[in-house]
């Protein structure tokens, strides 16, 4: 009897951990758009919900570094378009220009940022490998810059902390030359690829802010 109730014990604590692991999953796609998943050929759609969904992309600037002169650098930055509810296209970045991406960009302020639908669990849900063109990949391309006007400013703060609250701490626990200050990229080009047969879309970046969110 006591070895049954322990069985029963067991499997409550295993059925208690597996909820409490599928609301932190639940809990992690809530960050995401609520908005539903645009068809492929609309392309310029998919680009603006894919920049509003993901919370970090890939940015490549011309690398600085001694031997590597000129040649291709990459890293990862955290991103954000606006809060969940309030999509801009504009991506903002909470960076410090000591940074080996902000070192060059000191250098030379035209940077690439690529995204990758994966990030959403859209493609691991449906058994899509993150290099099928089935998984929607997205590249934006154009100058990266401070942001100075006191409104946006605030807006992009508003942005970044809530989508990744960890930042509003940056400044007073890193060490004090580090000044952590709001960015953002002003597109010039995009790049999407979101299916197979027709090749990659250029959308013009009219097009991109016209969607409406």
């Amino acid at each position: 009897m006591s070895k049954f109730c322990g069985s029963l014990l067991l499997l409550a604590l295993i059925t208690f951990q597996s909820c409490i692991a599928s609301q932190e999953v639940v809990s992690r796609k809530l960050k995401f758009s609520p908005r539903a998943r645009p068809p492929p050929s609309h392309h310029a759609e998919m680009a603006r919900y894919l920049a509003h969904t993901v919370d970090w992309c890939v940015i490549g600037t011309t690398s600085t570094m001694k031997g590597r002169e000129g040649l291709p650098f990459t890293n990862i930055l955290s991103v954000s378009d606006g809060p969940v509810n309030n999509s801009t296209g504009v991506p903002y970045f909470y960076v410090t220009d000591l940074d080996q991406s902000g070192v060059d960009i000191a250098k030379n302020n035209s940077v690439s940022i690529s995204m990758s639908e994966y990030q959403t669990g859209y493609c691991s849900d449906h058994s899509i490998d993150a290099e099928s063109p089935f998984c929607t990949r997205l590249t934006l391309g154009g100058k990266f810059v401070k942001v100075t006007d006191k409104a946006e400013k605030d807006f992009a703060l508003k942005a970044l902390f809530t989508r990744h609250p960890e930042m509003k701490h940056w400044n007073h626990s890193a060490p004090p030359n580090h000044h952590f200050y709001a960015a953002k990229m002003d597109i010039d080009f995009i790049w999407l690829l979101d299916s197979s047969g027709h090749g990659a879309a250029i959308i013009s970046p009219k097009k991109y802010y016209a969607v409406k969110w």
